[in-house]
């Protein structure tokens, strides 16, 4: 399995669209094969940052998310959405 934390910094006057948009991922992402899960998490604190917390079944598997349309379209969204772009951590669990 691989886990992966997204994380998207949405210009302070973008939050709500930002928002939208990464949400907008969530129900097509999740009926993807080898998608084990895919959660959407904002900061408290800093409520322009957002992470996407998500396991996948193999590094094939979220390559293939990566070039679907829903994901390709949400990118070209966010571009004039954040501060800079995704940062994506390729994880291993430990224990």
């Amino acid at each position: 399995m691989l886990y992966v934390l997204a994380k998207s910094v949405s210009k302070k006057e973008n939050i709500l669209e930002t928002q939208k948009i990464l949400e907008a991922l969530i129900e097509p992402t999740i009926k993807e094969e080898g998608c084990i899960k895919y959660e959407l998490l904002q900061d408290n604190t800093n409520p322009e940052v957002f992470f996407f917390d998500e396991i996948w079944e193999s590094k094939e598997k979220l390559n293939a998310h990566a070039a679907s349309s829903h994901f390709l379209e949400a990118q070209e969204q966010l571009k004039s959405q954040l501060e800079s772009p995704m940062e994506v951590y390729l994880l291993n669990k430990i224990g």
